[in-house]
């Protein structure tokens, strides 16, 4: 199968172009770094410049888009950046699929930002959304544009909704603040109260679920929850985090909950459950081969 990774430089599409590469696909990418990190097929794209009709006249069978701003606070200061990126940038591709590459099938990653903070857990994918963040607000327009193709147009879409996703690679977010902290100071504060909770999903689990989809999914606009379907307070997550590592540290939680951040987060997965999907890694020990890479890392 020949797959366009869009975005394949960043955390979900590197781990992306490596899984499908080492199933024997024939992988693409395009992303904006100048030579990419792995060897693949890569596009090199600029920035309001790139034609996606050019990029897509390859005959793919599959497009995965990976692409746009994965970062909240980012999305506050710079809501106008982020529309552009998880809204606008949607529609460009699409359209392009529309006049280019009408029977690709297409996977488009949304997030789990767009149901905000819900009144009851697990969150079903029929639940209400109701955003707290710009990030969460333009993912879900994206999550609309992906319908009116679908409906409208008849572009075979599937739409994901990954909960938190974590590991190797990923440079920014939660744990990679805590590693900072961790290898700076014996003493730190954490934002909020401990009591709040997210559903991780390890990032090698993830990219076996859009594969799952990829295969099984019937491409009618679907929306799929990826998490790992348990419910983990962040306490429980930091002695976890802070444990492995075998360091002496103390830190307390500073009660500041920041702008954008949801309260507490489980995934009802029934539907992928369905289609065959159980995580393969444990918490404990997606958090030991991220601690490994980090520390790999910090060795360089």
């Amino acid at each position: 199968m020949k797959l366009l990774i869009i975005g394949s430089e960043g955390f979900i599409g590197s781990h992306c172009v490596q899984f499908f590469k080492n199933s024997g696909h024939d992988v693409w990418g395009i992303d904006f770094a100048e030579r990419p990190a792995n060897n693949y097929n890569y596009i090199r794209c600029y920035k309001n410049k790139t034609a996606f009709a050019d990029v897509f006249s390859v005959d793919y069978s599959a497009i995965i888009n990976c692409a746009g701003n994965g970062n909240v606070p980012v999305s506050i200061n710079d809501p106008v950046l982020d529309f552009t990126a998880n809204s606008y940038d949607t529609i460009r591709i699409l359209d392009a699929i529309r006049k280019v590459c009408p029977k690709v099938k297409y996977i488009h990653l949304s997030s789990a930002a767009v149901y905000g903070n819900p009144e009851n857990l697990p969150i079903n994918e029929i639940d209400e959304t109701i955003p707290i963040s710009p990030y969460g607000y333009h993912k879900l327009i994206a999550e609309h544009i992906c319908k009116e193709y679908s409906s409208i147009y008849n572009i075979k879409v599937a739409i994901v909704r990954p909960f938190s996703v974590y590991g190797p690679g990923l440079r920014k977010q939660m744990f990679w603040d805590w590693n900072k902290k961790l290898r700076s100071n014996s003493e730190f504060e954490l934002f909020g109260t401990g009591s709040e909770s997210r559903d991780y999903i390890y990032i090698k689990d993830l990219v076996k679920a859009i594969s799952l989809i990829l295969e099984k999914g019937s491409f009618e606009g679907d929306i799929y929850n990826i998490g790992s379907g348990n419910e983990t307070f962040i306490k429980e997550v930091a002695e976890l985090f802070f444990d492995l590592p075998h360091i002496t540290v103390s830190y307390k939680f500073n009660k500041v909950v920041r702008s954008g951040d949801p309260l507490n987060w489980k995934a009802d997965t029934t539907k992928l459950g369905l289609l065959g999907f159980k995580c393969d890694y444990t918490l404990q020990e997606g958090i030991g081969e991220l601690h490994a890479w980090l520390n790999e890392i910090s060795e360089e």
